[in-house]
């Protein structure tokens, strides 16, 4: 159970993406936290749902955030979504022989519309129109994506979706656990949802 514990999950649509994931930290069986970070903004209109050993999580995404923050000083403009995540998958591939205990999807809103890729711990990168899920729960997660996602589906109810996908990881995954955590990003930018908001997408 030690690995790629919890689940994150990303669900995208014309209007933008939303990110979600639970906030368990375990090794073996033992839980460690019940405030572990895994939603991250790496710029106003990009944001990151990574699993795994929160140690590399949180060593990972700053290094990203630092790329992002460095390309901002020398081009004077934000990265591009698709640029931000080869970097991603580039420095995972340059620790494949000692990789980085995590897995996840970095996501933003640019000006031709919404982007989704998924990162592999050694660097694999794809591109996934509708959505993704990451972690111990990713399986459990999947069916619930798969089966609540229709083509057309607006930002508000990709949302519920990514949410609920999560309650149900919780549910059924020992390694998936505590509170549901629930961002969006569209043309406005990268925002997290307060947990009143949160609660009402799990109650609804």
């Amino acid at each position: 159970m030690y690995g790629f514990t919890g689940t994150v999950v990303g669900v995208c649509c014309g209007e933008g993406i939303a990110l979600a994931s639970d906030s368990r930290g375990t090794a073996y069986y033992h839980v460690l936290s019940k405030s572990v970070q895994k939603l991250f903004k790496l710029e106003e209109n990009i944001g990151a749902a990574i699993a795994g050993s929160a140690g590399d999580i949180q060593s990972f995404v700053k290094l990203v955030q630092s790329e992002a923050n460095l390309y901002r000083l020398n081009r004077e403009h934000a990265i591009s979504t698709k640029s931000i995540a080869q970097v991603a998958a580039n420095m995972l591939h340059g620790r494949r022989y000692y990789p980085y205990i995590l897995e996840g999807m970095i996501s933003g809103y640019d000006e031709d519309g919404p982007h989704l890729f998924f990162l592999d711990p050694v660097g694999g990168k794809l591109e996934e129109r509708k959505f993704a899920a990451a972690g111990s729960g990713a399986n459990v997660a999947y069916g619930a994506l798969e089966s609540g996602y229709t083509d057309g589906i607006k930002l508000a109810d990709a949302t519920k979706l990514a949410a609920q996908t999560i309650k149900n990881s919780i549910e059924r995954d020992a390694a998936t656990g505590d509170r549901t955590v629930v961002a969006v990003i569209d043309k406005k930018g990268y925002r997290e949802l307060s947990e009143e908001e949160v609660n009402k997408l799990l109650k609804s």
